[in-house]
């Protein structure tokens, strides 16, 4: 009697299932073996090689289920035609339906640890990039972070998304880091306020400005990492954190090759001469006052626009009981309602006391602002362009500064611009010897060491050093003869 074909099939199947087993068996081993060294060695070398080993068995296992894959239409063939052919008995005790339930039992083990495996290597399904950043920033408005700078950050890090796509937060490689860095380098720096680059993206506007005769300068460097890479840095570094995988970040440096940024230079005593001698003769409070405090007390410009009436007062020497006037960032604003809104500073330490110098009383600043209600703005001109408010009161106060300068020749762009005047503060307290920590202090400026941070928060708790600060030597040869000779037919006028 003929050998029956079915019988053939079913020792080869059988052989089949039974190395299928032992292979499926060996694989878990392995993979239990891999999940002791993950919990026991954390070190990046580790995980690299139990990586690099987990692909290993994934393969393997993707080769088992080919093979059954490859196998299952021929175990459906033959019990097909078992079935046609019931009269006949198999004379091979195994059953065919046996095997097939052994066989649907191991396609699926080997399905479960497949996924297992995958699991292990990719981990868990991770979300959109948007999403991410949505929550994200949620999460961040209930800090003390500043509003703007997680406005900011938001549309910096969409500004990515929109470059490089929104996909799985662990699905970006480094390379897409880089060659973003590559386009910032070759966009237009202030893009989102130059009229025929409005509502264009980074390409475009990167390839309009490379097509230009004489294109418009280029982001720098410094712009890049700090508005564009900062926050993206920290972002994926929260959330690899959060959801448990390796942040791009994590192994190399991207590299930054912005345009260089000019280093702005303090105001020599010649030059403020010029500049005082002009504004002296302005009209207007904030044009006459801006630059004299800009450049003897390093405020700010927003600082100084949003000053009120009652953030400049006397203060008293408790063990010496000799007076001055400060300038109070501390607290909040008056509203227009009566009510009170927060005063927006750059930095933690920019809510500060600031002194006055003896020389705004003689040159009649102090007069000026003691002639201004709690709830007066100082500069109430620099909230108005004509009767129209402008949205951005510092901004346009800088532009105002800034051609000022040019009309009287002293304006350098980028070099030496209103913000120069920190600058030129600096140096004024240099020059008088002031303690590099008051020097900070009284500018706003955080501690650059450890050392620093210790002692007092303010200038209030050091009432000598206010006093020194009031009555600190002025540059050699610096004219303030253009305002005291205001001061005079002011009063002339009054009289």
């Amino acid at each position: 009697m003929a050998a029956d074909i079915r019988d053939a099939i079913i020792a080869e199947l059988t052989d089949m299932v039974e190395a299928l087993i032992v292979n499926a068996h060996e694989v878990e081993v392995l993979h239990e073996k891999h999940l002791a060294v993950e919990v026991e060695n954390t070190e990046r070398r580790m995980l690299l090689e139990q990586s690099r080993r987990q692909k290993v068995l994934g393969a393997k296992l993707k080769t088992l289920g080919d093979t059954i894959a490859d196998v299952q239409p021929r175990i459906n063939q033959v019990i097909q035609q078992q079935r046609r052919d019931d009269g006949r008995t198999s004379e091979n005790p195994a059953s065919l339906e046996l095997i097939m339930k052994s066989f649907t039992a191991m396609t699926q083990q080997v399905a479960d640890l497949s996924e297992r495996v995958q699991t292990s290597i990719e981990g868990p399904a991770r979300p959109l990039a948007s999403e991410a950043l949505e929550t994200w920033t949620d999460v961040r408005r209930k800090t003390k972070v500043n509003p703007k700078k997680i406005t900011t950050d938001y549309n910096r890090i969409t500004d990515f998304i929109a470059f490089a796509g929104d996909k799985p937060l662990d699905k970006y490689t480094f390379l897409e880091f880089q060659r973003w860095s590559n386009l910032l380098a070759r966009v237009p720096k202030h893009m989102s306020v130059v009229p025929h680059l409005k509502g264009r993206t980074h390409q475009q506007a990167a390839d309009q400005n490379d097509r230009l005769k004489i294109p418009r300068p280029t982001m720098t460097t410094k712009t890049i990492e700090t508005n564009y890479f900062s926050p993206l840095k920290h972002f994926f570094r929260q959330m690899a954190a959060e959801h448990r995988f390796q942040s791009p970040f994590g192994d190399a440096d991207v590299r930054m090759d912005g345009r260089s940024s000019v280093k702005r230079r303090p105001f020599k005593v010649e030059q403020l001469n010029i500049w005082f001698a002009h504004a002296a003769q302005e009209g207007r409070a904030d044009m006459m006052w801006l630059p004299l405090l800009g450049a003897i007390t390093g405020a700010r410009i927003a600082e100084l626009i949003f000053l009120q009436g009652r953030d400049i007062y006397q203060m008293e020497n408790p063990f010496t009981g000799a007076k001055y006037w400060i300038i109070d960032l501390r607290f909040e604003l008056i509203a227009e309602d009566g009510g009170f809104e927060e005063r927006k500073t750059k930095t933690p330490t920019s809510k500060r006391i600031i002194a006055l110098h003896e020389i705004f009383t003689e040159v009649g600043f102090i007069d000026y602002a003691k002639s201004r209600r709690d709830a007066d703005w100082l500069f109430p001109a620099s909230f108005y362009h004509g009767k129209e408010r402008v949205a951005d009161p510092p901004r346009a106060a800088s532009k105002r500064m800034n051609r000022m300068l040019k009309d009287v020749g002293i304006h350098k762009p980028m070099e030496r611009v209103f913000h120069s005047t920190r600058h030129t503060a600096k140096d004024i307290m240099r020059l008088a010897r002031v303690d590099d920590r008051t020097n900070d202090l009284q500018t706003g400026h955080a501690f650059k060491t450890v050392s620093r941070g210790y002692g007092a928060k303010d200038l209030e708790e050091l009432p000598t050093e206010i006093e020194v600060l009031t009555a600190l030597p002025l540059p050699e040869g610096l004219d303030l003869g253009p305002y005291l000779d205001q001061k005079g037919r002011r009063k002339s006028r009054q009289g």
